[in-house]
């Protein structure tokens, strides 16, 4: 299930429950969605948008494994910016205030992104399988590369577009609201499977296979002794692609993780409506929901931790900022300080020089 479907059962509990159910009445819970929420918008745009940031300005950091990362960035915060904010806003306002162009847009972009962030991770995983199981073939090209980027986008594109097209912005009275509205209820059903299966089946049985196969030749080449038939730099070579790979597996599983709870949730909602009828289902959602938003903050972490070349980058950016905020700290407050104190020393001085000549004067 896409995050699109996690905004529509947003709006229809919005619909079908009162106002004064637990969620939208108790402040207190209240208090801490919004803090949950607002920490994943801030986390996730600043630690993704650093990621992006610092492959742009290096082209050493430009390759074919970094430029998936970069993509797998560029989705979560399209994720951040068009997921995050909708869906809390909608069910406490119980009625969409944004207009009709964003009730079409929010639910399409959620779709596309958690669509391109699925592929993204299909294509580093089998990347990596490449790498690791054929070393001596060719590796991806960039070219090759940028354009498996933008293919996925398009495809991301058109298989999420029906999302777009059967919202409607419908109005209640003075009150207005964003809905599905399919043709009828086994297309829903239909799409929404075939949904399930593209976003995380496919991609996580490829995934799955790709990784199992390269823990197993990771595993095999360990057990060969250092110094019997590899030298000091295959070794180091070795255990740099072990980090990375950690790093990478790493990625999968907690992607996997922090979606699987909402995927549930939906997926007992589109067979099982009764459901929604459970007194505590809208907090087992926005808990769900939650956990699915935070992936966009764990990848820029993830990389800070355990990839050597990103870690250097970020350090180098922290030092440079902090030396350029040093420099803008004493060009406002240590320069007017410094044109004071000549003038105090030249005083004390001409004073002195005065004392020394009446000195002299009275001998």
């Amino acid at each position: 299930m896409s995050s699109s479907q996690a905004l529509n059962h947003s709006q229809n509990a919005s619909v079908l429950e009162p106002a004064n159910d637990f969620i939208t009445s108790n402040l207190a819970v209240r208090v801490v969605i919004i803090t949950f929420y607002v920490s994943i918008f801030l986390l996730g745009l600043f630690g993704n948008a650093l990621v992006c940031f610092v492959v742009a300005r290096n082209r050493q950091m430009q390759t074919v494994t970094n430029l998936f990362i970069t993509n797998l960035a560029l989705s979560d915060i399209l994720l951040c910016a068009l997921g995050v904010p909708f869906t809390p806003s909608y069910t406490f306002l119980e009625r969409w205030v944004f207009g009709d162009s964003l009730c079409h847009l929010v639910p399409y972009a959620q779709g596309v992104s958690i669509y391109i962030s699925t592929l993204t991770l299909t294509g580093i995983a089998v990347d990596r399988f490449l790498v690791i199981l054929y070393p001596f073939r060719p590796r991806m090209k960039i070219g090759v590369c940028l354009s498996i980027i933008v293919t996925i986008w398009i495809v991301a594109l058109l298989l999420t577009l029906p999302y777009g097209l059967y919202m409607q912005f419908q109005s209640a009275g003075k009150i207005r609201y964003c809905e599905e509205n399919w043709p009828d209820e086994q297309f829903r059903r239909t799409f929404s499977l075939l949904t399930s299966v593209l976003q995380f089946v496919v991609p996580f049985i490829v995934i799955a296979f790709c990784y199992i196969c390269v823990s197993i030749r990771l595993n095999d080449r360990a057990k060969m002794k250092p110094g019997s038939k590899t030298s000091r730099r295959e070794e180091a070579d070795r255990e740099r692609k072990k980090r990375t790979n950690r790093m990478l597996i790493a990625m999968v599983a907690i992607f996997g993780v922090s979606w699987l709870p909402l995927n549930i949730v939906n997926m007992v909602e589109d067979f099982y409506q009764p459901a929604q009828d459970w007194s505590y289902y809208k907090v087992l959602f926005f808990m769900a929901h939650c956990l699915a938003m935070s992936s966009t903050c764990y990848n820029p972490f993830l990389y800070a931790w355990l990839n050597e070349n990103f870690r250097k980058e970020f350090k180098q950016m922290h030092s440079s900022f902090r030396n350029r905020l040093r420099f803008l700290v004493n060009l406002l407050v240590a320069s007017p300080l410094r044109r004071l104190l000549p003038r105090a020393s030249s005083s004390r001085g001409e004073h002195e020089v005065v004392g020394g000549n009446v000195c002299c004067t009275e001998h």
